[in-house]
């Protein structure tokens, strides 16, 4: 997608489809990096979001750092919102996913 089609998806929770087949929950941000005078797009997954939430409102910059991820807008092929009831559906599923790996 181009950051033109992604504007419309910054901090707004949806499901994000990537080029190397992954569908993932989450939150896209967008940040200005000054050393290189450009626009940085970050990927928060969905099981960091509160935790990058908390960190942001502690001013945390280390854990906002480790909690989102660098993404190249070329990689995601499409984003779509996620409305609350698809919302519920997907916690239900990342909690039963929690239940099987969890050792």
């Amino acid at each position: 997608m181009t950051t033109l089609e992604l504007q419309d998806y910054i901090n707004v929770y949806s499901m994000f489809s990537f080029r190397d087949g992954r569908k993932e929950p989450g939150n896209l941000i967008a940040k200005y990096n000054l050393e290189e005078a450009c626009v940085q797009y970050f990927f928060i997954a969905q099981e960091n979001l509160q935790a990058y939430k908390n960190a942001f409102e502690r001013y945390d910059k280390e854990s906002c750092s480790r909690l989102c991820s660098v993404v190249n807008t070329e990689n995601i092929l499409s984003v779509r919102p996620v409305s609350l009831s698809d919302y519920k559906i997907i916690m239900q599923l990342l909690d039963e996913r929690r239940k099987l790996f969890s050792f």
